[in-house]
Formats: structure tokens, sequence, C-alpha cells
């Protein structure tokens, strides 16, 4: 496999080094390059090479490279997929609806899902309905995740290749307070029968006070941040399943019931 590695200020973040060390020791199987992101601007979108190519980098130098490369115009979120929308792996109220059947008033968590990493807020959803000044729409139109507001203590991030847990990074509040592996592994399991699933992905976890370990989202592997772990020689297939996923499904996110 051959990777194009993102540099930024002719260096790479720590995530992207970490592949790169192990792509070094994999020298025999894989080759890569260090490259800006103009670099995609300019590359020749028919170059067999560049087309087999897996980009590793930030979300917006993946996204140039699947539109310019593979016309993929959008990266469409997974957050929590259909299978997984039960009180068991929730502990929360939680749905994606249309803009229209948003609460009109209420304190919710509340994100844009049709398109990644748009915008999120935690608050009283009436400050989003307009603007301050003329009363105009605010929200842009498209799905919302939208769910109650829980006490998080702990949020952990699971990596998951090939319907395997390989780690469990530890990222946010009390690291003393562990999540249930458990429930994490059930989880793995059901989501074995989407057939839609990608074969590398993240799955971000709470522990929620007084309710337990819940899913909070799951991501392709694509930009994940890895948390400085260093997952040794099936770093690099992890990150070509998980572009895969954007260039062979990339599923618009299923509405639930309102909220």
């Amino acid at each position: 496999m051959n990777f194009l590695l993102q540099s930024k200020n002719q260096s790479l973040d720590i995530d992207t080094r970490i592949l790169e060390n192990e792509l070094r020791m994999q020298k025999r199987l894989h080759s890569y390059k260090i490259i800006k992101k103009d670099f995609i601007d300019n590359c020749d979108a028919s170059d067999l090479e560049i087309k087999q190519s897996v980009p590793v980098g930030d979300l917006d130098f993946v996204s140039l490279f699947l539109q310019k490369i593979h016309g993929v115009k959008n990266m469409n979120p997974i957050e929590v997929p259909e299978v997984l929308r039960r009180d068991e792996f929730l502990k929360r109220e939680y749905s994606i609806v249309e803009k229209k059947d948003l609460p009109k008033r209420g304190r919710y968590f509340t994100k844009y899902v049709s398109k990644l990493k748009v915008f999120s807020h935690t608050g009283l959803i009436e400050t989003l309905q307009y603007e301050e000044e003329g009363k105009e729409p605010f929200l842009k139109d498209g799905l919302y995740q939208v769910s109650e507001v829980v006490d998080i203590v702990a949020e952990y991030r699971c990596f998951i290749h090939n319907n395997k847990l390989i780690a469990i990074n530890y990222y946010d509040g009390d690291c003393t307070i562990y999540p249930d592996s458990t429930l994490i592994k059930k989880a793995i399991l059901m989501y074995q029968m989407d057939p839609d699933r990608p074969a590398a992905y993240t799955m971000d976890i709470a522990v929620i006070r007084d309710r337990g370990t819940a899913i909070l989202e799951i991501h392709p592997w694509v930009s994940v941040g890895l948390y400085g772990y260093v997952f040794g020689s099936s770093l690099p297939y992890c990150y070509r399943d998980g572009f895969r996923w954007y260039v062979e499904k990339n599923k618009e996110i299923n509405k639930s019931s309102n909220f």
C-alpha cells in the first residue's frame, strides 16, 4: 500500500508520526510520501498510484482527497448506528431528526450530522433557533443529533478492527473510573449485524454518573486521535480500512423517532 501523509508546517502531527514509524518498519510492504495539502489540488486524479493511495491527515486533507480523487463530496458521520440505538447502549434520550423536528425549547446536546464536524452545542436549544438580529433562522437544513444533557464523569475511545477490540484509551474526565468492557464487547458484537459497518472504526464511550457506560459515537478510522497508543503492525490496515468506508459506502445517517 502507498500512504500520503499530511505535513503541517514542515512536520507531522503525533498520530501521523506514529503511523510513519510503523510504515518504516514495514517498508517491504508499504510505501509513503509526506505531502502538503496543496499537493492534492495539483495531482492527477487518473494516476493509478494516487487513486490507490490512502491519505492520512486532518479531516480537511482527507475530505479534499476524497473529492478530488474519488468524487466523494461529503463525508457522512455514523454517530450511533441504528442497531445500537437502544437504552442499553445509550443511557440517555437520543434521536436523529430533521431540523423541523428539533425541540423548540429546553436544554440539549445538539449536533449537525448531515456532514462531519460542522457544529455542536450544549445548552438551551432556543438560542440556536434564531439569530439575535432580525429573528432569521440560524440552523441550516439537514439532520441533527439531539440528546439529553447528562453528567459525564469519564470518556474513553475504543479502537476496533475486523470486529476485534484492540485498545481502550482514556481521554477525558476521571481516569480512575473505568468503562464496562463487557458492554463494549456486546456493542461490537451487535454492530457486526450491520453489513455497512466500517472494517476499522473508533467507538467513543462515556461513563455517565449514576447510569454507567454509554456509546457517544462511532467514527470510521479516519483522522482519529490515537491518544498516544502504538498499535503495531495492524495500524496501516486500520487506516486503509477506515478510509475505504468513505470510498465504497459513505452511507447517509438514518433518522430515528422524534425526540
